[in-house]
C-alpha cells in the first residue's frame, strides 16, 4: 500500500512518519516544497502538490499543509479517486467540510480529520472506567505559550489562530462525553487586535455531566484533562499531544480511601495505532461510521464557534 504526504510539516517529521514507518508494507511518498531531511527516507519525492495528486500510484492522500490550504489540496484528491486524511483543522468552517463530506459520500471514499489524543491508551483506559449515569465533572485545559511572529497560526489569511487549531479538541470532547445529548452550551472567545482568536472556553452541561475547557495559545503550557466521577478524581497530562518516546502517568485520587495512586502507561506512538484504525477501514470499504463523525464534529464545532 501507498499513502502521498502533502507537505513537508513538522508534525509529519516528528510523528507521523515513524507512525507509518511501522509498517513494513507501506510505502511512504512526499510532495514538499521544501528541502527533505536525509533522516527522511522516502519511496517517491515530488515537487510539485499537483503533479503528485496525478501522477501517484497510491490510494491514500494525507493532507499536512498549512490550514487555508486543507479544502482545496482535499477537494482536489477526492476528485481523484483519493482517500484523504487531513491535519486538523479540517476545514476552516461547516460548509466547507459538508461539501467534502458530500463527494466522499458519493465517491465511497475515506475523508477523516487526524485527531488521535483518543486513540491512546491512557485516554482509552481512564474513560472506560467513568460511570456517565453518575455525576460527572470534567475540566481540560490546553494552553501553549506565544507563537514566534513567523508562525502561519498567527495570520487570519491562512486560517490561523487558537480556535481554528484548537477547536476539534473542544469539538471531540463535546462528542465522546455529549454525544446525542440537548446539552447547553456557552463559549468566549478573546480576539487579538488583528481579529485573530487567541484563546477560547466552553461551559457544556446536560443533567449529571458538565465540562469546562479553555484553549490558549498565549499562556503557560497545560496539556491536562481532569474527570471527578463517583469516589475518584483522574488526572491525566500531556493528554491532547502525548509524547511519542516517554511513558505517561495517570494520577488517581480515591475519595472514600482518602488515598492517591499512579497508573502507568507505556509510551505509545498514537498516530500508528490511528493509521492502523484507517488501514483497517478502508480494507473493508466501511465508511459510515467515519462519515457520521465529521459531519457531527463540524457541527459541533459550528456551535462553538
Amino acid at each position: 500500500m501507498r499513502i502521498l504526504i502533502i507537505g513537508n510539516s513538522d508534525i509529519f517529521k516528528k510523528k507521523i512518519y515513524f507512525a507509518l514507518k511501522k509498517f513494513k508494507k507501506i510505502k511512504i511518498e512526499l510532495a514538499s516544497r521544501r528541502k527533505i531531511s536525509k533522516q527522511i527516507k522516502i519511496n517517491k519525492k515530488y515537487s510539485s502538490y499537483n503533479k503528485a495528486i496525478n501522477t501517484t500510484k497510491a490510494k491514500i492522500v494525507y493532507i499536512s499543509l498549512i490550514n487555508s490550504m486543507h479544502f482545496k489540496w482535499a477537494l482536489k484528491s477526492l476528485n481523484s479517486n483519493k482517500h484523504v486524511i487531513v491535519d486538523k483543522p479540517l476545514t476552516k468552517d461547516f460548509k466547507d467540510t459538508k461539501k467534502l463530506l458530500n463527494l466522499a459520500r458519493k465517491k465511497n471514499l475515506l475523508l477523516t480529520e487526524s485527531i488521535v489524543f483518543h486513540y491512546h491508551n491512557q485516554f482509552k483506559n481512564i474513560i472506560s472506567k467513568i460511570n456517565l449515569r453518575k455525576k460527572t465533572i470534567i475540566s481540560a485545559k490546553f494552553h501553549i505559550p506565544k507563537l514566534e511572529k513567523k508562525n502561519y497560526r498567527n495570520f487570519l489569511k491562512y486560517d490561523g489562530g487558537c480556535f481554528q487549531d484548537m477547536s476539534p479538541y473542544a469539538s471531540y470532547l463535546i462528542y465522546i462525553f455529549f454525544k446525542n445529548k440537548n446539552y447547553l452550551l456557552n463559549k468566549q472567545h478573546i480576539k487579538n487586535k488583528n481579529g485573530l482568536i487567541n484563546s477560547f472556553a466552553i461551559s457544556v452541561k446536560y443533567k449529571n455531566i458538565s465540562l469546562n475547557a479553555s484553549f490558549s495559545f498565549n499562556s503557560t503550557y497545560k496539556n491536562e484533562l481532569k474527570i471527578f466521577n463517583i469516589s475518584k478524581k483522574y488526572s491525566i497530562n500531556y493528554v491532547f499531544s502525548p509524547p511519542i518516546n516517554k511513558p505517561l502517568t495517570v494520577e488517581i485520587f480515591d475519595y472514600i480511601r482518602r488515598k492517591k495512586y499512579k497508573v502507568n502507561f507505556i509510551k505509545q506512538n498514537i498516530f500508528h495505532a490511528y493509521f492502523k484504525e484507517i488501514f483497517k477501514i478502508i480494507r473493508v470499504k466501511k465508511y459510515a461510521n467515519f462519515y457520521n463523525e465529521i459531519e457531527d464534529i463540524a457541527k459541533i464545532k459550528e456551535k462553538i464557534s
